[in-house]
Order: C-alpha cells, then sequence, then structure tokens
C-alpha cells in the first residue's frame, strides 16, 4: 500500500469541496484528494479519473488498498468524458495543471456538464485563461484563495455556471475578483512581484532593438493596472 499524506496545496484545494457530496477528479493521478476526502467521511462518491494508464493503474490500487472501490470509481477518460449522467456529479476538480489545458478540457468537455457543478479550478499556471475562459461562458467566479508550497504560489477558483452578477474587468481577470475584494498578505506580496517584474520587462524592452509598440503599450497598461492596484483601499 502507497503511503500518502496530502500536501498542503492539495488538503487547501480539498477544502473547498464545500456541501458537494459525489465528485469527479479530473487528472486524478494518484487519486489523492478522493481518497482523503472518502476517508474523512465527506463524500458519498468520487470518479477519480486520468488520462494515462499508469496513473490510473496506480490510482486503482490506492482506492483499493484504502478498502474505497466501492465508494471511488476510478476511469481512463480523457477530461470530462468519464463523466456520466447517471453519476450525479456536484463537484468537479481539476488540478494540477496549467491554466490552458484546464480551459482545453472545459471547451471540449461541456456537454458533459449539465450547469449544476461547482468546479473547483488549481491551475499552477496561466490562472488569468482560467478565468478568461469562466467569464466567456458566463460561469461566476465564486470564490478563490492562493496556496503557497514550496515557494510557489498557487492560485485557486471555484465557480458555478451561474453569470456574474457584474461583467469581469480586466483587472479582475488578470487577477481575480474574489481575490481583488480579501487583498490577502499573500495576494499583496504576489501583486508587488508583479510590479516588479513588469518594470523590469520594461526597462529591457527600452534598451532592446525593433520592439513592437504595441508590446509597450501593452506592458505599461499592465504595469499601470497592477500599481492602480496596489494603491487601492
Amino acid at each position: 500500500m502507497e503511503k500518502f499524506h496530502l500536501s498542503q496545496r492539495l488538503q487547501h484545494i480539498a477544502n473547498f469541496l464545500g456541501d458537494g457530496r459525489r465528485i469527479a477528479d479530473i487528472g486524478t493521478d494518484h487519486a489523492y484528494i478522493p481518497i482523503q476526502l472518502a476517508k474523512d467521511g465527506l463524500i458519498d462518491f468520487a470518479i477519480a479519473s486520468d488520462v494515462g494508464a499508469g496513473p490510473v493503474a496506480i490510482a486503482t490500487a490506492n482506492v483499493a488498498d484504502n478498502g474505497l472501490s466501492t465508494v471511488i470509481d476510478v476511469r481512463l477518460a480523457d477530461g470530462l468524458a468519464g463523466i456520466r449522467p447517471e453519476d450525479g456529479i456536484d463537484t468537479i476538480f481539476i488540478a494540477g495543471m496549467g491554466g490552458l489545458l484546464i480551459q482545453d478540457i472545459l471547451t471540449a468537455g461541456l456537454s458533459y456538464l449539465d450547469g449544476t457543478e461547482t468546479l473547483v479550478l488549481a491551475p499552477n499556471r496561466d490562472d488569468e485563461a482560467v478565468r478568461t475562459w469562466l467569464a466567456k461562458h458566463e460561469f461566476g467566479i465564486l470564490d478563490e484563495d492562493l496556496v503557497e508550497e514550496q515557494g510557489h504560489v498557487y492560485p485557486i477558483i471555484v465557480a458555478g455556471q451561474t453569470k456574474p452578477e457584474v461583467p469581469y474587468t480586466e483587472a479582475d481577470l488578470i487577477l481575480g475578483p474574489v481575490l481583488r475584494q480579501k487583498r490577502s498578505p499573500l495576494f499583496l506580496t504576489e501583486l508587488d512581484k508583479r510590479i516588479d517584474k513588469t518594470a523590469a520587462v520594461l526597462k529591457g524592452l527600452a534598451n532592446a532593438q525593433a520592439v513592437p509598440a504595441t508590446k509597450v503599450a501593452d506592458e505599461q497598461r499592465r504595469l499601470a493596472l497592477f500599481q492602480t492596484e496596489r494603491t487601492a483601499e
């Protein structure tokens, strides 16, 4: 039996289960999140799916070793294709991959959603792309948080298929509408890093030859956005 302990990041993601009792963990890898939620008695049923045969084999063994084969159904599937109407899934976790891949999974899997599911999305990069997709498809961002692990900061985005009350601004899509409201110390630290990084990019562009004016203007606009956000109350 493979021993496991949820990392700080995975535990933080799992904590966003909410009232869900029937979940799907897409790109499950070792099935750590559904196993932990099942062991804690927080779910009644889970799909643990992955596109790779290797992870599916490991997940299947982990589920069996923990005596959870009647609760967690491990499936070999691409994205959301492993979800069936009769599963009655209320919460979908997609974590441990880039935002562009999450975007692709959601686009390809829209037909597998019935509109009632809560999405718990934890991209390890390109979170702006995830929020842009959600806004385009009228998913409201219900909650957000940041978690730091081994020097890297990961966003967590919770969304539902309900049109946002107001359209998201560019600052919302880049920084996160809920994160902007919470203004946690970690959010402000990351914002300072964005300001420094963008200023450094602009300095580099100033010393470069034949730089497109649109590139410079885009970076200047983002820097102004970050600076305005930093001084906001």
